[in-house]
């Protein structure tokens, strides 16, 4: 089956693939977190967008295939097809164990021997470079049989010293397997070292390009411009496609990315939970584009696109509903040609309902609306209309609102409550602070009832405030006058990231405190507190640890 999946909930999942892979390979004691992380946003996004197929008929004959050359990343590779249904994830802990048909290469599925090989798996694993000839083969032969099946294979760039990978580039060229994809984890991090240094694969877009291959170029990490370009991919007619994904070796773990060491290195058991923390603690910024100057609105997005920000935050005010009135449907519209990046639209409006059509097709990504504005059965039916089209539903609370009892019922598939921190109709406005401790609780409360989104932050964040709004639940963060107020947006958004990080490098030294593995957790993690460490008051514990 095809997944129609909501970009706050396909964050959500491939999270939770880097956090069972991350427990699997620490009670294995061996692994290989490096490569599992780098190209957890690439099988993400195949496995719970782009591909077809059924994790209770691993055989499917309609199904596309996936295979996975760059076989030591089998602890994502596992987690993402426990994440996607394939087994149940708690078997990922299994991993390189004896017994387990979780090993540290996969073996390819077969119906003969279900107990003995893993769902979903079409490749055994091991020597790198052999995975593209055999998808090569795969697609060939879909070809020849007239069969619409698509075949995705991932490969490394440590793998692609091999010659075997050239060979097998040149007859895809031959034979224009346009039903194949080819993605290139491209983390620039191998078993010895950094590729470049080894055996530079630079300019690697040329490279494939003079092999006859159609090429796109993304950041791998970045969800919204894979999705984009499988798209692209499926429009391409008598050439093969090679989509680099430039990524960062380990992602998601801050001493473990861009570190070769962590290529094949587990960590140790105790930090298990505090690795958790870690990957359960993401961030995303979301800069809103009302405020500051009235500048043309392309350039506010292309100025914060440039800066790596996560998404765009679009305040839409009816003037009814709240005093001010913004932008309509209309001119989101527009905007959406200027950037892939998501778009989260805040719909301060009387009667929803009614208008919530010309905000799915304006092709928004997130789209929240108030609780103050609409009853329990029209916020079903707009999330149940949002689900359908694969946007993330999300509902919004103003200050002096309470959650209302009926959202519980809302919350499996709600994927963003926005928790007010200003009265909203008005740009620039101060955080409320009394809104904290009803943030705690609302956090609280939700996750009780199964809410597993996120909340967001929306009014009056600024370097100061983040803070506060991250240790009361937080993860995402709309920020206005911070962003686009002062005239210097770069240095506005490094200044919004570094205080995200001291609330996370705090939350993470207590966790690791009440685990009594403080000074081991440092020791780990000493190259990066380095810059925080006057914030955090730790100078004297970090100069004593060697």
């Amino acid at each position: 089956m095809g997944f129609n999946m909501r970009y706050l909930d396909l964050k959500r999942r491939i999270r939770d693939v880097r956090m069972w892979a991350i427990q699997g390979i620490a009670e294995a004691g061996s692994g290989h977190p490096g490569a599992s992380f780098s190209a957890a946003e690439i099988m993400g996004t195949l496995y719970f967008r782009k591909m077809r197929h059924d994790p209770s008929n691993p055989s499917w004959e309609e199904r596309d295939y996936f295979i996975n050359s760059k076989a030591h990343s089998a602890p994502g590779f596992y987690s993402t097809l426990a994440v996607a249904g394939y087994f149940a994830p708690e078997e990922v802990k299994t991993l390189r164990k004896l017994g387990s048909r979780l090993q540290g290469h996969p073996v390819r599925y077969s119906d003969h021997q279900k107990h003995h090989s893993v769902p979903g798996v079409e490749y055994s694993g091991g020597s790198e470079g052999i995975g593209l000839s055999v998808g090569i083969g795969i697609a060939l032969a879909n070809k020849l049989d007239g069969k619409k099946n698509k075949v995705f294979v991932l490969i490394g760039d440590g793998e692609s010293n091999e010659g075997q990978i050239w060979e097998a580039s040149m007859a895809a060229g031959k034979f224009k397997l346009d039903n194949l994809v080819a993605i290139l984890d491209r983390n620039r991090i191998q078993q010895d070292g950094f590729t470049e240094d080894i055996m530079p694969l630079d300019p690697t877009k040329d490279k494939w390009a003079a092999f006859n291959w159609q090429v796109f170029e993304v950041d791998g990490h970045k969800v919204e411009q894979l999705v984009d370009a499988l798209n692209k991919a499926a429009r391409v007619h008598d050439k093969p496609v090679m989509i680099i994904a430039n990524t960062i070796k380990g992602n998601g773990i801050r001493h473990m990315a861009n570190n070769p060491q962590w290529h094949g290195k587990a960590p140790p058991k105790r930090h298990t939970e505090v690795l958790l923390e870690e990957l359960d603690s993401e961030c995303l910024i979301a800069p809103s584009i009302i405020a500051g100057e009235r500048e043309n609105y392309e350039d506010k997005i292309r100025k914060v696109e440039r800066e790596g920000v996560d998404m765009i935050h679009l305040d839409v005010m009816d003037g009814r509903f709240v005093p001010n009135t913004t932008f309509f449907a209309d001119t989101i519209k527009k905007l959406r040609t200027s950037t892939s990046l998501p778009f989260d639209a805040h719909l301060m409006i009387e009667r929803p309902l009614e208008q919530i059509q010309e905000y799915i097709d304006a092709r928004c990504d997130i789209i929240t609306v108030h609780a103050e504005a609409c009853t329990e059965n029209e916020f079903r039916e707009i999330q149940e209309r949002l689900i359908d089209a694969g946007i993330s539903p999300g509902i919004a609370i103003n200050p002096g609102t309470a959650v209302p009892k009926w959202l519980y019922g809302c919350l499996h598939d709600l994927d963003v409550i926005i928790v007010m921190s200003v009265n909203p109709g008005f740009a620039g406005q101060k955080f409320i602070p009394e809104v904290l401790p009803k943030m705690v609780a609302v956090n609280k409360e939700l996750r009780e009832h199964g809410f597993r989104g996120y909340i967001e932050a929306d009014g009056g964040i600024d370097a100061t405030t983040l803070q506060y709004a991250y240790d009361a639940g937080a993860r995402i963060f709309v920020a206005g006058a911070a962003v686009y107020g002062g005239g210097d947006i770069h240095s506005a958004v490094i200044q919004l990231r570094h205080k995200a990080a001291v609330a996370l490098e705090k939350r993470l030294l207590n966790h690791a405190t009440q685990l009594n593995i403080r000074p081991d957790w440092m020791k780990a993690r000493k190259h990066i507190l380095i810059p925080y460490a006057n914030e955090l008051g730790i100078e004297e514990e970090l100069h004593a640890i060697k």
